[in-house]
């Protein structure tokens, strides 16, 4: 029979690999689209499908996280902090979901267009946010590693 610390622990680990694989997958797409310009187009079809793998991701760390709690994991300093990097995190979601990303589309070039200054001001902030988000997906996996 399996326990609950060992299935919260699985799904956990999924989760992680989820969410930060998901949000790795979506920067580097992003990365390629600075270099390409000819490949906003192809992200634009995709992201959807990646932020959703995100967001599974982060349901499943923070559920599992929660469930943890209420078996009586000890709060330590560390785990504070990966708790307020992880709400730093459903923060920016929402945030880049629905504010940045869909100026990056409204501006996205077309196969004949030219690229804009505003563009390229939306790519830049779009891919800020984005290293900052998956940036704290990672400092979550070094917490982790020290707790």
């Amino acid at each position: 029979m399996i326990s609950s610390t060992s299935l919260l622990s699985f799904i956990h680990l999924v989760g992680l690999a989820i969410g930060v694989g998901a949000a790795t997958v979506k920067l580097l797409l992003l990365f390629k689209c600075k270099a390409d310009h000819s490949f906003v187009n192809i992200f634009v079809k995709v992201s959807k499908s990646i932020t959703k793998l995100i967001i599974l991701g982060l349901i499943l760390l923070t559920l599992s996280g929660i469930g943890w709690i209420i078996l009586g994991y000890s709060f330590t300093s560390l785990l504070i902090v990966k708790i307020v990097i992880v709400a730093a995190i459903w923060i920016l979601g929402p945030i880049i979901d629905n504010v940045v990303e869909p100026k990056f589309i409204k501006l996205a070039p077309t196969a004949d267009q030219q690229i804009t200054t505003e563009f390229v001001k939306i790519l830049n902030k779009y891919l800020m946010m984005e290293v900052l988000a998956t940036g704290l997906f990672y400092v979550i996996i070094i917490i982790w590693v020290l707790v």
